[in-house]
């Protein structure tokens, strides 16, 4: 008779029993959790906002010192360049290139406040409270151009433009109390000006330190993976951060030159509003591919109702406009950062402003390239792998190219 070994046995049900206790306090937790889920999503929620509070300074720090770092780079090469001693003074060099950055950009922001700000709003207000006036003088402009044509009733024209005007007309006449209370809101609350200066700090000492918060980003991803893995990362990190900063940059370097040349355009063609008509074209031209034609509409609606003959000449200058940045300036600036064709672009701003809306269309863009590279590099990958000897797109490309047989 065989003996029976209960010291196994009983490892055997201890065994079993602890997996029984796991799944049943598996079972139990999940009963809880489902129970208490819209608590938790409460929890989890408060936990996010306040995480993105307290820390909103060090992600506004980081955005303007990733977007300054190629301009401080710029003029860091420039005086390495021309100047010998910045070479024995690199430090100081490097202070002296992030204060340039800071003094454009903070007179850059003292000249919106102190005259673009109020310009802008003068020229809405002084728009809004003459629409009644424009409407009025576009019906007899149209009601004198169709009573020359017989066979076209220019009542029912105007009907049909009122209509369409309308909606529009209905949105202008909001604009003044918008740009109001977005200045309230800005001057009142404290604590967005607390957070833009400790980001202006912060952005400082990242921008000025940068090569030792890069080592030591280096050291921890290299200490908590292979050595192989972490060059693979900072391999993709680095071609990630190229198409970012290129596309971003580059456009809206782009946009301000175009916004700059639309207003010297407009201001010779005698055009309505010229600072509004340029600050919406340059501004909508950040969205790739959608934002020349979203710019060129409202400010041809608002040239037709101040003056329909002008209106033609600011849709040339416009359409003028356009062609020379998508053939000759923007090729010029963004070069092949991109590398995606028109549809893929297209895709990116309607999927982008579908989530995030204005700042998707134009993020879309650039994450779209990004994923289409790895997304390319893994099906060439794996194509090549499974047909390295037998590729049957070469071989069909062969029979193409060969002559029939007579």
């Amino acid at each position: 008779m065989k003996k029976i070994n209960f010291k196994n046995l009983d490892k055997s049900y201890l065994k079993i029993s602890l997996y029984l206790f796991a799944v049943a306090a598996a079972i139990i937790l999940f009963e809880k959790i489902i129970g208490h889920l819209p608590n938790l999503g409460n929890v989890i929620h408060t936990c996010l906002i306040t995480t993105l509070r307290l820390g909103s300074p060090f992600f506004l720090g980081f955005a303007i010192a990733y977007v300054m770092n190629p301009f401080m780079k710029f003029f860091e090469r420039l005086f390495l360049k021309f100047i010998p001693k910045a070479q024995t003074h690199k430090k100081v060099t490097r202070i002296f290139c992030i204060l340039i950055n800071y003094i454009i950009i903070i007179g850059g922001i003292f000249w919106i406040f102190i005259y673009l700000v109020p310009e802008l709003k003068g020229s809405v207000v002084s728009f809004v409270s003459q629409l009644s006036t424009y409407s009025a003088q576009l019906n007899e402009s149209t009601t004198d151009l169709f009573d020359r044509i017989h066979f076209i009733n220019a009542e029912d024209v105007n009907n049909i433009l009122n209509k369409l005007l309308a909606p529009i007309m209905g949105a202008f006449q909001n604009v003044p109390a918008l740009i109001t209370n977005i200045l309230t809101n800005l001057y009142s609350v404290g604590k967005i000006t607390v957070d833009i200066i400790m980001a202006i700090f912060i952005s400082f000492y990242m921008l000025y330190d940068k090569e030792n918060f890069r080592n030591h980003a280096l050291k921890i991803v290299y200490a908590i993976s292979s050595r192989k893995s972490a060059e693979h990362l900072f391999y993709n990190a680095q071609r990630i951060n190229r198409i970012f900063q290129n596309f971003i940059v580059g456009k809206a370097v782009d946009s301000l030159i175009i916004g700059i040349l639309a207003f010297i355009g407009f201001s010779l063609l005698n055009a309505p509003f010229p600072l509004i008509l340029s600050l919406i074209v340059g501004v909508t031209n950040m969205i790739p591919y959608f934002g020349p034609f979203i710019g060129a509409i409202p400010a041809i609606i608002i040239s037709l109702l101040v003056n329909p003959t002008t209106a033609i000449w600011v849709a040339l200058f416009i359409l003028a406009l356009q062609q020379f940045d998508g053939n000759f300036l923007g090729p010029k600036i963004l070069g092949n950062s991109l590398d995606i064709s028109p549809i893929w672009i297209i895709l990116a701003v309607v999927l982008g402003g579908a989530l995030m809306g204005p700042i998707g269309m134009f993020i879309g863009v650039p994450v779209l390239a990004t994923i289409k590279m790895f997304l390319t590099e893994y099906i060439n990958h794996k194509y090549q792998d499974k047909y390295a000897e037998d590729d049957p797109l070469a071989l069909e490309s062969h029979e193409q190219e060969s002559p029939p047989e007579a």
